[in-house]
């Protein structure tokens, strides 16, 4: 016993060894030279967090404002606040080291997972060590084999470095973490390893959703490829998933589900979810059907069963989008990293059979031929990282030096920041901007529609500066930058970088990149005026600005009092007006119902205006201070109980499981036996 788990431990050290040298730099480098990267996304909530982590209700820095669990799963980005906290390391510095840990240990993970399904140690390492080396979508088709540049390079490194895609990866290290803790569970049946394999489950999906929808596929296929799975093993299962629910409910409640399902299906491309799924539904389970008839018939062992059963619709979900552009879930594309764990699984261990026949020789220019491959494989892989992680100087990067340039001199003031500079500014300092680095989880959907529009100018036939001064001021924007053809920012989302040129006063110039001021009569994000003065109706696109026309007006009248709006707290704020009787207050924060107003001590009503902002309704003349507060609303209050409920009844199951299995073990112990009793 003592043999087997030294081999077991010595080969899950070897692959952890060679994996962190493929990224031994990543594990202690600071900024790196890919800015392109959404990393700055997930840095800047990462450093945000660590500073502000008793007050995450309300992230008052993208959209206008969102509830914080909205920004992204958080697990990654707390794990990265604590390494801050616990090593004093920068945000970036911190986030690097997280993620190179997370990206060494997936192979580790993944041969555990196949050890505990195949008791073949070393098959498994042998696909741990192809899924560490070896890049199989590749293959899936020109558009990935050009990106990649080689079938040789190393895709999942490049999806964490170029792409900035670190919670992806991160939750790949863990979805065969929860598959063991579930196969455990399901094998020992006691409370702890039940409760376990739910923090397993939650940990995947608190930390990335195409992880959720891997590890939901994932748990499928390892239930189907168990020998006569009866039907209380997959009720059980089913009780383990909701269980995990429940305790990550805060994190992920119902509004944000909602919010992230809607928003994916046209971000970033048309991905509508229709009745035609329910026809790609019913061929997958066709297909299944099939299969596992087959690998019945053909007695398949539960590895290759597990692995057909994954990589089938994982890879479906990429080659039907690649080749027959059909999208059977949003963002198709990013679910290759799913796919090649299936495919490693399945190429190594459908050889297990041919092996079985081969003679000792064979065998030993087998091994060797593998170990030469990995050897000059991981050297390859090592000179692929280096050439995407190398360090820079971020003084001398654009993205930085905006983000100065906003802080020193709009403090606090919304801006709206593009491509690059607002995936990274962040990072740098609480700049709150009209966009953001997650557009999945906005609350307020119109501004989809607006960003489109500020960005394309499409069919704006001339009108395009005023369109984007109505919106911009519509939605209490400070400032603007724009980027013209020779801009230093990555993206340049703007089609007509001259729409704003001699509209806005320039404020900084640097060669193409200018940052406009948005003219207005306060720089306030609260504005006194009269219910009549809000949008009539919603507006219907990006080109309907009509509605807007006498809210702007409102904004721009002197005949109001201005509001003074100070944040105290990201959840919390103070506004200062003399009002008249009959006045509201337009605060141009993204709406949502954990808001909450009170009036010089007492409650006042708060509402949703058609663009989405909130509104209130102090009923006031004179000086009034209005004091605003986000509590998340009735549906984090039940979270919140559910939540803490499920983690006490876990904690009273373990409690009273052990006890009942130490009563059970003391009257074994004490019961006379046989030979006993006849003396």
């Amino acid at each position: 016993m003592h043999t087997a788990k030294l081999k077991t431990g010595s080969l899950a050290a070897l692959l952890l060894a060679v994996n962190c040298y493929v990224v031994h730099d990543l594990f202690r480098v600071g900024f790196i030279n890919q800015m392109a990267s959404i990393d700055g996304a997930h840095i800047g909530v990462a450093r945000y967090l660590a500073e502000h982590w008793r007050d995450l209700g309300w992230f008052p820095l993208w959209y206008g404002g969102v509830p914080f669990q909205n920004t992204y799963p958080p697990l990654l980005r707390i794990l990265v606040a604590l390494a801050m906290k616990l090593s004093g390391a920068e945000p970036v510095v911190a986030y690097h080291f997280v993620t190179a840990a997370l990206y060494a240990l997936g192979p580790v993970t993944l041969f555990w997972l196949a050890w505990r399904i195949s008791r073949s140690r070393a098959f498994s390492f042998a696909a741990a060590m192809f899924y560490s080396l070896v890049s199989p979508s590749a293959l899936f088709g020109p558009a990935v084999f050009k990106d990649l540049g080689s079938p040789l390079n190393a895709r999942r490194a490049q999806t964490l470095l170029q792409y900035g895609d670190g919670p992806h990866i991160a939750s790949l290290t863990l979805i065969p973490l929860a598959l063991v803790a579930l196969d455990v569970a399901l094998e020992k049946r006691r409370p702890v390893f039940y409760v376990l394999a739910a923090f397993g489950m939650a940990a995947v999906v608190l930390t990335n959703w195409l992880g959720g929808v891997g590890l939901a596929v994932a748990a499928i296929a390892y239930l189907l490829a168990r020998p006569q799975t009866p039907s209380r093993v997959w009720l059980a299962a089913a009780a383990i998933g909701i269980y995990a629910y429940l305790v990550e409910l805060p994190w992920i409640p119902p509004s944000t589900i909602a919010a992230i399902g809607s928003n994916s299906q046209i971000e970033g491309g048309a991905y509508r979810i229709g009745g035609e799924h329910l026809r790609y539904l019913g061929l997958g389970l066709i297909a299944l059907v099939f299969l596992g008839a087959a690998c019945e018939r053909l007695k398949v062992s539960a590895i290759v069963r597990f692995a057909i059963f994954f990589t089938l619709p994982m890879a479906a979900i990429v080659l039907c989008a690649m080749w027959l552009d059909v999208s059977i879930l949003p963002q198709p594309y990013r679910y290759q990293m799913e796919a090649e764990i299936g495919i490693a699984l399945l190429a190594v261990f459908s050889l297990q059979p041919l092996a079985a026949r081969m003679g000792r020789r064979e065998k030993a220019v087998a091994l060797v031929g593998f170990l030469l491959f990995c050897w000059f494989q991981a050297k390859h892989y090592r000179n692929f990282v280096w050439y995407m992680d190398r360090p820079i100087d971020i003084h001398g990067t654009f993205e930085y030096q905006a983000a100065q340039w906003f802080d020193r001199n709009l403090k606090g003031q919304r801006v709206l920041a593009p491509g690059s500079v607002g995936f990274w500014l962040t990072t740098f300092n609480d700049t709150p901007q009209l966009g953001g680095g997650f557009d999945q989880g906005l609350t307020n959907k119109l501004l989809l529609h607006v960003s489109y529009q500020l960005y394309s100018g499409e069919s704006s036939n001339g009108r395009e500066g005023e369109i984007g001064e109505l919106w911009l001021k519509s939605f209490g924007v400070r400032a603007v930058m724009v980027g013209g053809p020779h801009s230093r920012e990555v993206y340049r989302p703007f089609h007509n970088p001259n729409k704003f040129a001699g509209r806005f006063k320039e404020l900084w110039r640097d060669g193409d990149d200018v940052i406009y001021e948005v003219p207005t009569r306060s720089p306030s994000l609260a504005h006194a005026m009269k219910r009549e003065d809000l949008a009539p109706r919603a507006p219907t696109g990006g080109l309907d600005v009509d509605p807007l026309r006498p809210y702007v007006a409102a904004l721009d009248n002197p005949a109001y009092p201005l509001a003074d709006f100070r944040w105290l707290a990201p959840s919390r704020a103070a506004i200062t007006a003399n009002l008249e009787k009959g006045q509201i207050l337009s605060v141009q924060i993204s709406y949502h119902p954990g808001w909450h107003a009170r009036v010089n001590g007492r409650a006042c009503s708060t509402k949703k205006d058609h663009l989405g902002l909130l509104v209130v309704e102090p009923a006031c003349d004179g000086l009034c201070t209005v004091e605003l507060n986000y509590d998340g609303g009735l549906e984090m209050w039940i979270a919140r109980i559910l939540s803490w409920g499920a983690l006490v009844a876990g904690l009273v199951w373990i409690y009273r499981g052990a006890r009942s299995t130490k009563s059970s073990t003391d009257s074994t112990r004490a019961r006379p036996t046989a030979a006993s009793s006849v003396e």
